[in-house]
C-alpha cells in the first residue's frame, strides 16, 4: 500500500495521480512492487495491481525497460496500460514509478471477467463504473505518457531546488554557528585578560556548539613564552576521568599528532593508549600551530547525540583553533612586550639604586609590600599588579635629585629638603608621556601625602588622596623605618608596626593601616637580606675596580 507519511516528490506525484483517477505503483529495478496508491473504493484497480498475473508481467516489462534509455508505455493486456517513469537517486536509475491506466477496452478482455470474480465485483457495475469514470482511450495513452513525463521532470526540478535550499539552509546554519562562535571568542580575545580563563571559556563554547561529550587542549611545554600555560591541560565537559590521567593522554596525543592534519579516529582502541578507551569511543584531533611549530592540540570525544564525528565538526573545530592560535601568538608577543616593559622599569629602578647604596632594593621592596597590601585589601588582580608597578617606579624622580643630597649623612637643610620633596613631581614629568603608565602616576605623585593633609607635594587629605598613593605611602614608610639609612639604623619590626598603628588616621589611611600590620613580613625580610648582600650597582662597580 501507499504510505501517506511519505513526502516530497513521491507524495506529490501520488497526489496528482489520485486527482487524475489513475493508479500509481512504485517498483525497484526488477519490477517488484514497493508501494502502491489507488483511489479509495476502487476494488477493480486494486484487483488489477495485486493479481499474480499483473505482478509477473510487470517484472517481465521491467527487464525490457532496463535496456531502454527512455522506457516506453506498454499495454499489459487489452485496456490495461503501463506508463513507466524512471526513479533516480544521484542520477542513477533505482526503479520506476508506474502509472496504471485502465481504458473501457478492458471490458472486452477476458482478464476483465477474471478480475471481477477475484474482486467479487458485479461485472455490470464494474463495466458501468469503468466507462463513466475513465475518460482515457487507447489512442490517448501516448499523450498521457508525455504529460506524466513532463510532470515528473517538473517534480524532479522542484525536488532538486528543495534539496538545494535545504543544503544551503544547513550550510547557513553551520556558518552562523561558526561565525557566532568566532564572534564570541573575538569579543573576549584581549591579550590583557587571563589566558587560562579565555581558553577555558573558548573550550566550553566550542564543546557546546559542536555537541561533544568533552573537549580538551594540551599545550606544549617547549615554549617558555607561554609562561604558566606551558605544558598545561584544559578541558570542558565531563570526561569521567581525573585530570592526571587526562594530562598523560594529552601529552601522548600531542607527541603523535602535534604536527599532523586534523584527524578523526573512529576507534580509539587502535591508538593503543592506556585508559583512552575508558573516556572515548571516537576522537577528533586538531593541532594548533604557529609559524609551523606545534603549540597546542585540541582533542574531543564522541557526539552527545550518538552520531558520528564528521567533517563539519572537524571544520568548525579547525576554524576555532585558528582563532586560538592567534590568541596564543598574541599572548606570547604580549609576554615579550611585558618582559621588555618590566626590564625598562627595573633599569629605571637600578639607576636610582646606583645613586644611593642605602636605598638599594627599596623600590622593589616597596612594590612588593604595596602588592601584598592591595591584595589583602581585596583589590582585583589587575589593579594589584598596577599597584605593584606604581610602587616599583614611585621614586624614579630621585634621578633628578643631586647625589650629595641623597647620600648626605647629617640633617638636611630646608633647601635640600625642598629638593627631596620635588622628586614626586619630577617622577611624573619623567613618566607622563608613557601612555601605558598613566594609571601609575597617582602613586608616584602622591605617596608622600599624609592622611591629615600635612604631606607633600599638594597637602591633600583623607580619601582625596588617590588609592595608589595611600597604599604606597604605607609601604614606603614601612621600608624606610625598617632599613638602615645614612642618618639612622633600622628599627625592629615590632617598633615599626607600633609606629604605623599609632599614625593611623594622621599619616596613614586608618583602614589600610589595619590591614597592613597583619601582613606576613617573612618574605620581606628575606628580600632585605638579599639586597644587603647585593648592594647598589655603583658600589659593586667600585668594589670590583678596587
Amino acid at each position: 500500500m501507499y504510505h501517506p507519511e511519505r513526502v516530497g516528490h513521491d507524495a506529490d506525484l501520488a497526489s496528482r495521480c489520485d486527482r487524475l483517477g489513475v493508479t500509481l505503483i512504485e517498483t525497484d529495478l526488477d519490477g517488484c512492487v514497493l508501494a502502491e496508491h489507488h483511489r479509495p473504493n476502487s476494488p477493480l484497480e486494486k484487483a488489477v495491481v495485486t493479481s499474480n498475473m499483473f505482478r509477473m508481467n510487470l517484472m517481465g516489462q521491467a527487464r525490457q525497460w532496463a535496456n531502454q534509455p527512455t522506457p516506453s508505455p506498454v499495454q499489459m493486456w487489452q485496456g490495461c496500460w503501463l506508463l513507466p517513469l524512471p526513479r533516480a537517486q544521484r542520477r542513477r536509475r533505482v526503479g520506476y514509478h508506474v502509472v496504471v491506466m485502465l481504458t473501457p477496452d478492458l471490458c472486452d478482455c477476458e482478464q476483465f471477467y477474471r478480475l471481477c470474480d477475484s474482486a467479487r465485483v458485479d461485472r455490470t457495475v464494474a463495466m458501468r463504473r469503468l466507462q463513466q469514470h475513465t475518460g482515457v482511450r487507447d489512442e490517448d495513452v501516448k499523450r498521457w505518457s508525455d504529460m506524466f513525463g513532463w510532470m515528473t521532470a517538473d517534480l524532479d526540478r522542484i525536488q532538486q531546488q528543495t534539496d538545494d535550499i535545504d543544503t544551503l539552509s544547513q550550510q547557513l546554519a553551520e556558518t552562523y554557528e561558526e561565525l557566532n562562535l568566532v564572534y564570541k571568542l573575538s569579543a573576549h580575545m584581549t591579550v590583557s585578560r587571563d589566558s587560562h580563563m579565555f581558553l577555558e571559556e573558548a573550550l566550553n563554547e566550542l564543546q557546546q556548539v559542536v555537541g561533544m561529550r568533552w573537549l580538551g587542549m594540551q599545550l606544549t611545554d617547549d615554549e617558555a613564552r607561554l609562561d604558566r600555560l606551558s605544558g598545561s591541560f584544559i578541558h570542558a565537559g565531563d570526561t569521567g576521568s581525573d585530570d592526571a590521567a587526562l594530562r598523560i593522554i594529552g601529552r601522548i596525543l600531542f607527541e603523535r599528532f602535534g604536527g599532523a592534519s586534523p584527524t578523526i579516529i573512529e576507534d580509539v582502541s587502535t591508538l593503543d593508549i592506556p585508559g583512552i578507551a575508558d573516556i572515548a569511543e571516537r576522537l577528533l584531533i586538531v593541532p594548533i600551530t604557529i609559524e609551523g611549530k606545534p603549540i597546542a592540540l585540541l582533542f574531543g570525544a564522541d557526539k552527545i547525540d550518538g552520531s558520528a564525528l564528521s567533517s563539519v565538526d572537524s571544520k568548525l573545530v579547525t576554524s576555532t583553533s585558528q582563532n586560538m592560535a592567534i590568541f596564543l601568538d598574541n599572548a606570547m608577543l604580549y609576554e615579550d612586550m611585558q618582559d621588555m616593559f618590566m626590564g625598562t622599569l627595573h633599569s629605571l629602578v637600578s639607576s636610582i639604586d646606583a645613586k644611593d647604596s642605602y636605598t638599594c632594593g627599596h623600590s622593589e621592596r616597596v612594590a612588593w609590600l604595596s602588592r601584598q597590601l592591595a591584595e589583602s585589601a581585596g583589590l582585583d588582580p589587575y589593579t594589584v599588579e598596577r599597584v605593584y608597578l606604581s610602587g616599583l617606579v614611585h621614586d624614579v624622580g630621585k634621578i633628578g635629585v643631586p647625589e650629595a643630597v641623597l647620600r648626605k649623612p647629617g640633617k638636611l637643610t630646608n633647601e635640600e629638603f625642598d629638593m627631596i620633596k620635588a622628586h614626586p613631581e619630577i617622577g611624573v614629568r619623567i613618566l607622563k608621556d608613557i601612555r601605558q603608565m598613566q594609571d601609575l602616576l597617582p602613586g608616584v605623585l602622591h605617596h608622600h601625602e599624609r592622611y591629615d593633609g600635612r604631606g607633600y607635594p599638594y597637602k591633600i587629605a583623607g580619601q582625596d588622596i588617590p588609592l595608589f598613593g595611600r597604599l604606597i605611602c604605607l609601604a614606603d614608610s614601612f621600608d624606610a623605618m625598617s632599613s638602615t639609612r645614612t642618618y639612622r639604623q633600622a628599627m625592629p619590626l615590632e617598633k615599626v608596626l607600633e609606629e604605623i598603628s599609632n599614625c593611623a588616621g594622621t599619616q596613614f589611611d586608618p583602614e589600610l593601616a589595619k590591614v597592613f600590620v597583619k601582613l606576613d613580613f617573612g618574605p620581606y625580610h628575606r628580600m632585605v637580606q638579599e639586597h644587603q648582600q647585593r648592594k647598589s650597582p655603583l658600589d659593586q662597580c667600585l668594589r670590583s675596580s678596587a
